[in-house]
């Protein structure tokens, strides 16, 4: 695992939402010239006191180890944001969901790259088709949202996941508010 940008950071993040079921995921995403923050609020399955207790323990997952052996992504998380001077902040109640937030100071010569966030985006709202993303974005003054769920009924289809043009259609549409939104910024 290298996770280069903060956007790597974030897609993490979102991935390991998803698989603890989580059937809606809001992101709040807020930037200006000296912080990057991102909230992901989930209902999955949470987490109990135990495993929060050893979550930022190198090398713990609650995942199968057949599958995921490296339980790094919340310890490298927790080190980048501290770095920086920001902060990490976890709230999980088991069979309720989880709450992370991470904020960046970008101003400060240890901060990585916010990376391609419209990418992580894209890739985290395809990811699963069954979860349902709530995404408020905010640069500056500035914002736009995306809920899948309202972008299904407007495209009046059952699976738009399917289709390609849609998928691109959504790839560019996420790129296009990505640059709106750093031009007004």
């Amino acid at each position: 695992m290298y996770l280069r940008t903060l956007s790597d950071h974030l897609l993490d993040i979102g991935q390991n939402a998803v698989h603890a079921s989580a059937k809606q995921i809001r992101l709040n995403i807020r930037e200006s010239a000296v912080i990057f923050q991102f909230t992901i609020i989930d209902d999955g399955k949470g987490m109990d006191a135990s495993t929060l207790n050893n979550i930022f323990d190198p090398f713990y997952t609650t995942r199968d180890h057949k599958i995921r052996k490296v339980g790094l992504g919340l310890p490298f998380l927790r080190d980048a944001a501290e770095s920086t001077g920001g902060s990490l902040a976890i709230q999980s109640k088991l069979g309720e969901g989880t709450t992370i937030t991470v904020t960046f100071q970008l101003d400060h010569i240890d901060c990585q790259p916010v990376g391609d966030l419209g990418g992580v985006l894209f890739s985290l709202i395809t990811y699963s088709q069954q979860t349902e993303w709530i995404i408020d974005r905010t640069w500056g003054a500035t914002s736009y949202s995306i809920d899948t769920r309202a972008l299904k009924t407007i495209l009046d289809s059952r699976d738009p996941w399917q289709s390609p043009q849609y998928l691109q259609w959504l790839k560019e549409s996420i790129e296009e508010l990505e640059q709106s939104l750093r031009q007004e910024g």
